[in-house]
């Protein structure tokens, strides 16, 4: 899969989810009504994390041969880690006085040197910004509070399938959350075609070309 085709595969990947899933649910004495809500509510959940997962792959595939690596707060997440993700969770971490929390990093990208380690770029996936429009821009704020982390980029992909910030819009009243995502973070990079482009927000396929400028 190209990363121009995200959308589509994600798309087709829904019709085949939801067929089978609605299947499963009337197997299960739900009528047809009842069995296609929950068979969409099952896909809502579900896409989070598919969308990361096919991401992840995507990214790390294309850095490859840049010598780049990828890991995700998932994985970093894991009590028992090997070196080089301790170092990198380590270089993660926000401090909270008594407490230190890993941030909303859902891949990382980052670059080993020997026993050096250092973490370039987040990207935080979201497929809805009605819930958590603006952790991505707080976790971004605080890594610049630290000078072990300001110079971590974070950027943002989303399909953005309910439109919410596609565009920037109306001239008199510009939509509250794509401006201030947009000036917080690094990078925007929408998985489809139809949104309003500038300089930071761009179609995902550019997202590792400008990855690639941070080394």
């Amino acid at each position: 899969m190209e990363i121009n085709d995200i959308s589509k595969y994600l798309e087709s990947e829904k019709e085949r989810y939801v067929k089978k899933k609605v299947s499963e649910y009337i197997e299960k004495g739900f009528n047809r009504n009842q069995a296609v809500n929950k068979a969409n509510q099952s896909w809502r959940t579900y896409i989070g994390s598919r969308i990361q997962n096919v991401i992840l792959k995507l990214i790390e595939s294309r850095l490859k041969k840049s010598g780049l690596k990828v890991t995700s707060d998932r994985a970093l997440s894991r009590k028992k880690l090997p070196s080089k993700l301790e170092l990198v969770k380590r270089l993660l971490v926000i401090d909270y006085g008594k407490y230190l929390f890993l941030p909303d990093a859902d891949i990382v990208v980052y670059k080993k040197d020997k026993n050096k380690v250092r973490v370039l770029a987040v990207i935080s996936v979201k497929n809805s910004f009605r819930e958590r429009g603006f952790e991505t821009t707080y976790w971004k704020l605080k890594f610049k509070e630290s000078p072990v982390t300001s110079h971590i980029k974070v950027y943002l992909a989303t399909p953005d399938k309910d439109g919410e910030i596609s565009y920037i819009a109306p001239r008199k009243r510009p939509k509250k959350m794509r401006v201030i995502l947009e000036y917080e973070l690094d990078g925007i990079y929408f998985l489809k075609e139809d949104f309003e482009k500038t300089e930071k927000a761009k179609h995902f396929s550019e997202i590792v070309e400008d990855i690639l400028k941070l080394v």
